[in-house]
């Protein structure tokens, strides 16, 4: 007989390893595929709880022995639409390969979403931004409201910062909101909603993150600007230096307690302790070994799902972790419009690939925006699983990476940065969330400013060789030197969905095994231009008091990388009510099956002006919450 599970979820990262964890600890029979190894486990001496001897970048950086981000032989295209007549072989767009997904690599930014992000429809009608000769509207965008209210994601996002065992400080957060150009412009709108949404009371699980040096030079440049621009710590799932460490369970139980019912019935009547171990997370040792690494320390400082929920899960009787195993085909009935389960390559030996097939009551999708859109393109009916509308792949965003400034210290202060201290984002503020254009009241969506440690000097050594032009001899020393000078302050910035803007399947290019690859096509439109340069603008103002104090010389404008589409990937598989305009319904799950659903960030109807970690592991919650409570009432899941 057929292998079979009550539930497979396909890929282990924020949404998938949530939501995996959550059907466990329910009771529910649960399998979890995920096409890379497990990275950790091969390559971490579990029995120390920090190991320098990896702390090798030549090796980890340079070299690349892991598979994180690039599978052997797996790759996409990229399209410029605005420059390219056809697409190449690109070898970025993914987040991670290995068992932990994305979470094994991000920076660890903790933000919730903002009330607006889920209006920001009803704000540019508002605004006169969406209509008209020169709106979004007739320039190409797809800008919708979502389908929910802000107030149902309010517990899961308690819950998300508990799990993730988030280091910040409220206070100091709400107060850069609050008391920006762009809150005090637009507070009184009909639209806008409550303080207790903009504003939550609870403190995050651990205080703010010890401000590093290149945090405290951006922590003045922002403050210099003015009583509009407020600095705070950057929130992130990094358990704070110097504590005692994190027991999610407690973090939990706080976080369950203070919310007054908020969450009540299903897994959430059990007490903390029946949903996680006495497991305690070491604090961070302030290593520098974070984005694009895993966390070298055994107990995760650094969270990720390979050492939170997925270490739960592998303690559940109940569930299945399966490395190695690559989906290749949602198996699904045209006439029942049900999957019956998942199609996927053993790659245990991946020179003598196995194809396999595993039985399913239940399938949810958690690949990532490209992987997933590619897995739905590749199953069911010959448009593709989900895609009746024309809808899956569309209004792919992946934000305005690389938009900044670098700035380079007078050489009296050489050697004081030390960018390698923490992770790479420190102190952050909210003012550019929305940024005015010019004297009249025109305001372009754009997102935290924070700053940007530069990191990795071996790295940046050898690119400097084989960069154009090349660098050679006393020229390499010179561009060292600066190393431990420089910092950056990096623009998150929302690019708005456009549905052209999409990932597809490669009619011409296959990986190694034969499957078509995933084409991703993008352009900016007149929003993302107008990002860029306003962007620019805003923050080399913030760089102009050092400058005119001789600390700095003119900072190098950097504008958005069109082709950095390896993270942050939100849209493809938009949520909303109509089956015409979207992808998944406000449970996620498809439109068109009645028992797939997608969890990973690509269900974003819009994208956010920060990192979706928190927002994607909430709605995990959320939409896992949904599911066992109707199942628990004999009810189907995912019907509205």
């Amino acid at each position: 007989m057929a292998e079979r599970h009550e539930f497979v979820v396909v890929g282990s990262g924020g949404g998938g390893g949530t939501i995996a964890w959550l059907l466990a600890k329910a009771g529910h029979d649960v399998l979890l595929l995920e096409q890379g190894p497990d990275f950790a486990g091969k390559n971490r001496d579990s029995s120390k709880p920090f190991d320098p001897n990896v702390h090798d970048e030549f090796r980890f950086r340079l070299q690349k022995p892991d598979p994180k981000r690039r599978r052997r032989g797996d790759y996409n295209t990229f399209l410029a639409r605005d420059t390219d007549p056809a697409a190449k072989p690109f070898n970025g767009g993914w987040t991670a390969s290995v068992l932990g997904g994305g979470s094994v690599l991000w920076g660890t930014w903790s933000f919730r979403a903002l009330p607006i992000d889920f209006k920001l429809k009803t704000h540019f009608e508002a605004t006169g931004q969406l209509k008209g000769p020169n709106g979004l509207e007739p320039s190409g965008y797809s800008v919708v409201d979502w389908p929910l209210q802000y107030s149902e994601m309010l517990p899961y996002f308690s819950v998300a910062e508990a799990l993730l065992g988030v280091s910040g400080d409220r206070a100091a957060l709400n107060e850069s909101i609050r008391a920006s150009d762009w809150y005090q412009r637009f507070k009184g709108e009909s639209y806008w909603g409550s303080e207790n949404e903009w504003f939550p009371q609870d403190p995050y699980p651990l205080g703010a993150y010890t401000r590093t040096p290149v945090g405290e030079f951006c922590f003045r440049a922002y403050e210099s600007m003015g009583p509009t621009w407020k600095a705070f710590p950057t929130p992130m799932a990094i358990v704070q230096p110097g504590s005692g460490g994190l027991s999610t369970r407690k973090a939990m139980a706080d976080s369950l307690a203070k919310q007054n019912g908020g969450l009540k019935g299903g897994i959430w009547d059990l007490k903390a302790e029946e949903l996680w171990s006495d497991r305690i997370r070491d604090a961070c040792n302030m290593c520098g070994y974070c984005g694009e690494y895993l966390c070298w320390g055994s107990t995760g400082p650094k969270w990720g799902t390979q050492d939170t929920t997925l270490h739960e899960l592998a303690q559940c009787k109940n569930a299945t972790i399966r490395t190695d195993a690559k989906a290749i085909e949602v198996i699904f009935d045209e006439k029942s419009k049900r999957a019956t389960g998942v199609a996927y390559l053993d790659l245990t030996d991946p020179d003598d690939p196995r194809l396999e097939s595993v039985d399913a009551d239940i399938v949810i999708v958690s690949c990532g925006a490209v992987q997933t859109a590619r897995l739905l393109l590749l199953s069911g009916p010959s448009a593709g699983l989900g895609n009746a509308s024309d809808q899956l792949g569309a209004c792919a965003a992946f934000h305005m990476f690389g938009l900044s400034v670098r700035a380079t210290l007078d050489q009296r202060f050489q050697g004081l940065l030390h960018g390698e201290l923490g992770p790479t984002g420190n102190t952050s503020t909210f003012a550019t969330y929305f940024m005015k254009d010019g004297a009249g009241d025109t305001w372009i969506k754009g997102g935290h400013l924070t700053s940007a440690a530069k990191k990795n000097p071996l790295e940046d050594a050898v690119n400097s060789v084989i960069g154009n032009p090349p660098k050679i001899g006393v020229d390499i020393l010179t561009g060292m030197q600066t190393a431990n000078r420089q910092l950056e302050m990096r623009l998150t910035a929302d690019d708005l969905p456009m549905k052209e803007n999409r990932v597809t399947l490669d009619p011409d290019y296959v990986d190694e095994y034969g499957i078509p690859v995933a084409r991703i096509s993008r352009k900016k439109g007149s929003n993302e231009n107008n990002v860029d340069r306003v962007g620019l603008d805003y923050m080399t103002k913030v760089c102009a008091d050092f400058k005119k104090k001789g600390v700095m010389g003119d900072p190098l404008q950097l504008k958005a990388i069109l082709n950095l589409v390896g993270d942050h990937q939100m849209g493809t598989c938009r949520m909303g009510d109509d089956p015409n305009a979207s992808v998944v319904n406000r449970f996620c799950r498809l439109h068109d099956a009645e028992n797939v659903f997608v969890v990973d960030s690509s269900f974003m109807p819009t994208g956010l002006g920060l990192n979706p970690m928190v927002t994607t592991v909430a709605n995990a919650l959320r939409v896992g919450t949904h599911i066992v409570n109707s199942l628990r009432k004999g009810e189907v899941p995912g019907r509205v």
